[in-house]
């Protein structure tokens, strides 16, 4: 193992459950949690040597935490606003729209964060997909086979929600 992974397995070792516990407690999650955990690290890794004063490592790491959850929760927030409930083939009733909204909570709760991307940015923001790869780095391919995973785990869910 060379010194960078020592160094990476040093500071998961002292600030990864730190990150994960403050993820869950905001995210109410442990997927989510798990997923921001990562996101987060790699964010202290890339700025771990332009962090100068190290015994702030703990409020830095607390902040960006934080910021990245709450993002988190914007965006799923964003994206349920503006889901029609037409749009995943429910009727125009108010308990449709709920539960509509339910279904792409729980899709949402349950997909890799690439799938989640490329929904987001393709139905909320309405990019298209050459500004999507630009983002995300996936190709129109692989954004197109997102979606349709997105769309295929729909129903699914929404037979488990009907008793």
């Amino acid at each position: 193992m060379n010194s960078s992974n020592t160094a990476a397995k040093t500071l998961y070792e002292q600030y990864g459950f730190l990150i994960y516990r403050t993820c869950l407690r905001i995210l109410c999650s442990e997927h989510d949690a798990k997923d921001a955990l990562q996101t987060v690290f790699c964010k202290l890794l890339e700025q771990y040597d332009s962090i100068r004063d190290k015994e702030r490592m703990v409020p830095w790491i607390f902040n960006a935490a934080k910021n990245h959850c709450y993002n988190v929760i914007r965006f799923n927030k964003k994206f349920l606003d503006k889901i029609e409930s037409d749009e995943i083939g429910t009727t125009d009733g108010a308990d449709e729209k709920i539960s509509a909204r339910e279904i792409i909570r729980i899709a949402f709760k349950n997909t890799d964060a690439k799938i989640r991307d490329a929904v987001y940015y393709t139905y909320v923001e309405q990019f298209d997909q050459k500004e999507i790869q630009k983002l995300t780095g996936q190709s129109p391919a692989t954004i197109r086979r997102n979606l349709k995973r997105f769309k295929d785990s729909l129903p699914a869910i929404r037979k488990r929600l009907e008793l």
